[in-house]
Order: structure tokens, then sequence, then C-alpha cells
């Protein structure tokens, strides 16, 4: 979905690939990836950027990583604590869909940009779910009883009425 949305793998390209660019650094550059989940985005960054060090983090391992890149690992981890041991290493960090596993949002937050080096890009990815036609035109206007209202229209009227 993210790939629709943005068009690849990450929104901003002109920071990411700065922020990676090996030219700029004096070092191997490095991709966290906290929430790995799977660790599709994780192994797809890997490919993209195979002199960057990636590395996805998560509560688990991840269950079905196969072809792992080798400029790719996994880490069991949780960003709700000090995330100390990754202090300036990495140039970007990547955090989507972690929004109700954080506890401290503000000190998660200063945490994860302890970990950049300078000039790094922190990627915070939150989507909403939504409906769209295949011309990517939102179809959340219907009303119920509509032939295209659907359950997941009620669930995010329901969201929005409650965080008033």
């Amino acid at each position: 979905m993210l790939k629709i949305v943005v068009g690849g793998l990450y929104p901003s390209p002109d920071l990411v690939k700065k922020a990676l660019d090996p030219a700029q650094r004096d070092q191997k550059c490095g991709v966290l990836d906290i929430g790995t989940g799977s660790g599709i985005w994780a192994m797809e960054m890997a490919k993209e950027f195979p002199l960057a060090d990636v590395v996805g983090m998560d509560l688990v391992d991840p269950v079905n990583a196969n072809d792992i890149p080798a400029n790719c690992r996994f880490e069991i981890g949780d960003a709700n604590l000090d995330l100390g041991r990754y202090a300036t290493a990495f140039d970007v960090v990547h955090m989507r869909s972690v929004a109700s596993g954080i506890k401290d949002y503000k000190g998660t937050l200063h945490n994860v940009a302890q970990t950049l080096r300078p000039q790094g890009v922190i990627l915070l990815v939150s989507p909403g779910a939504g409906i769209y036609s295949e011309k990517k035109q939102s179809l959340e206007s219907q009303e119920e009883g509509k032939p295209v209202w659907s359950a997941m229209q009620a669930l995010n009227q329901a969201t929005r009425l409650s965080s008033r």
C-alpha cells in the first residue's frame, strides 16, 4: 500500500537518497526499520541500497523472512526502551504503523532522534485505512446504504467521531 500512496518505498526520496549517498558519508550508511513486522521493507531497502547496513527491529523476529540480503539483519528490540546502543548509528530511521505500540511518543521520538547521524532522516508513516477507486479517488464520502458504502467506511466514521 505504501508504494501506491507515495510511489515507492518511502516519502521524500530526495532526502532519503541524499542521506544514504555513500559519497556524503565517511562511513557505511545505516537504516533502522523500527517495527519491521514481516521485514519486507527492510529487505527491499537493503536491495535498493546495497552499500547500506539495514537493521529491522521488532518485538519478534520476522516469521517468513526469506532471501535476506547480506546487508540486512533483524534484531529483537522494543522502541519504548532505551535505544542507546544505536546512538548515531543510522542515516535513515523508518517507523510505520507503530502507533498502537508506542507508550511515550515524546520520549520515543527523542530516543529515535538520538540514533541519527547528522543530516539523518526519520520517516514516520501512519497510514489511515481508506477506500479508493481504481483511479485513486476516495470513496469515503458515500452514505450508508449507497452501493459503494462499506463496513470499513463505518469504522473510519466511528474513529473520526470518537476522536473529537
